[in-house]
């Protein structure tokens, strides 16, 4: 369920951030030169992802947990987005392999 949730707020600002005039579409993982064309689908489908995030973080966590931890977590993915996609590092494959360990990680240890 962790996993989800931070895979959503990944998605849901990675949006937001292609249809960043700033952003040089570099085209990494294919949703950037789509979110740049698309600039009104895409914030609308990134604002759905973001409520959708809260809404699983509220009821994972509870109300007020859950949306400091929602916050707290939308913090981190965004300055790690910021941070990385200007270097590249943000492909399909370092995202694959990282959400499935994660996800192991979450299903057999906790």
């Amino acid at each position: 369920m962790v996993t989800l949730i931070v895979a959503l707020t990944f998605m849901a600002f990675y949006l937001l951030y292609g249809t960043s005039k700033k952003m040089a579409a570099v085209g990494d993982l294919g949703l950037e030169k789509w979110s740049a064309e698309n600039q009104k689908v895409s914030q609308w489908v990134s604002l759905v992802l973001m409520i959708l995030s809260l809404g699983l973080s509220c009821h994972y966590w509870g109300l007020g947990s859950g949306t400091f931890t929602f916050f707290i977590l939308l913090m981190t993915v965004a300055s790690l987005t910021l941070l990385l996609a200007p270097l590249r590092l943000l492909n399909r494959r370092f995202l694959g392999l990282l959400f499935s360990v994660a996800l192991f990680f979450e299903t057999f240890l906790f």
